[in-house]
């Protein structure tokens, strides 16, 4: 470790996942139809513009396609859902600024969403 990674403080959550998921067909939800992946390049260019203070990394289920799109913030962060690209500079600066509750807040997940069942 070199004298500057000691000096730079940790962030609580240095990596933020995005599921891009993309369902064939109109059977469930899925991220990728409701713009997670217009979202993900949104959130890279507005965290390269900070920067690159956190890793954004695009994955291909987080489990909660039905109230997505699903961000996960890591190691052992909140879910975020429903954010848009239009929200991306807005999660850029909270993340940036580590306004972690207020993140959340925003784009808190629904407490009494089921998943929806499966068309017949």
């Amino acid at each position: 470790m070199s004298e500057t990674d000691e000096d730079t403080p940790q962030r609580r959550y240095p990596r933020l996942k995005v599921c891009v998921n993309y369902r064939a067909g109109d059977v469930l939800p899925s991220c990728g139809a409701k713009g997670s992946r217009e979202l993900a390049q949104s959130l890279q260019e507005e965290i390269a513009k900070r920067g690159d203070f956190i890793t954004l990394e695009t994955v291909h289920c987080l489990g909660k396609c039905h109230i997505g799109p699903t961000l996960k913030l890591l190691p052992y962060g909140p879910f975020l859902q429903g954010a848009q690209a239009a929200d991306a500079a807005c999660i850029a600066d909270l993340l940036h600024t580590e306004s972690y509750d207020t993140l959340e807040g925003k784009f808190s997940s629904p407490i009494d969403v089921e998943p929806p069942q499966s068309k017949p």
